[in-house]
């Protein structure tokens, strides 16, 4: 149960990082709601990771560096508490494999939360300012299935929604799954 709990909080500070990143990417101001939350969240180590990582263009990779270290300490924690007899080296490397899947999970959440959002704005409110952001973040995946617009209506995110459904519920799992039974052996 404590590990679970741990988890949980790591997945929701990195889909808060990962949202920083993107929303950032997205040029929405520092004054919106949103990315003040999402600053004040993730501010205190993403300020100093941001001094070991650059910037490219309008991507801030401090953020995905941010949300790898708060994984992996999280799972080299877990593996040390659950296999106290590990050797260093397999669990130096395990926690980094969980680490890179608890980051790809991270991503298809708040891809996922944004594909949702973009797609209920596009009906409720299609010109709030946040919708700038979206359209600049997720024009990229949702082109390909521009023929699910339909008048001022955007679907054009289902399908890539879908497949991130699929990911995080179905292939997230097994690559867990496999991880554990990799590291009892």
């Amino acid at each position: 149960m404590f590990a679970k709990v741990i988890i949980l909080i790591a997945d929701v500070w990195a889909i808060v990082c990962i949202l920083r990143m993107l929303l950032q990417r997205g040029g929405l101001s520092a004054d919106q709601p949103a990315m003040r939350f999402c600053k004040q969240l993730t501010d205190p180590l993403i300020i100093p990771l941001g001094r070991l990582s650059r910037k490219k263009g309008s991507w801030d990779f401090s953020c995905l560096l941010a949300a790898f270290v708060v994984y992996y300490l999280v799972f080299l924690t877990l593996i040390f508490m659950a296999l106290p007899s590990i050797g260093a080296a397999k669990a130096i490397f395990g926690a980094s494999l969980f680490g890179l899947v608890g980051l790809s999970k991270a991503i298809g959440y708040a891809l996922l939360l944004g594909l949702v959002t973009r797609m209920v704005l596009s009906i409720t409110k299609p010109y709030a300012p946040i919708m700038d952001a979206l359209r600049i973040i997720f024009e990229p995946l949702s082109k390909p299935f521009v023929f699910l617009r339909i008048g001022r209506y955007d679907f054009s995110g289902s399908i890539v929604a879908i497949m991130l459904w699929l990911w995080l519920t179905v292939l997230v799992p097994q690559l867990m799954s496999q991880l554990n039974m990799w590291m009892l052996q």
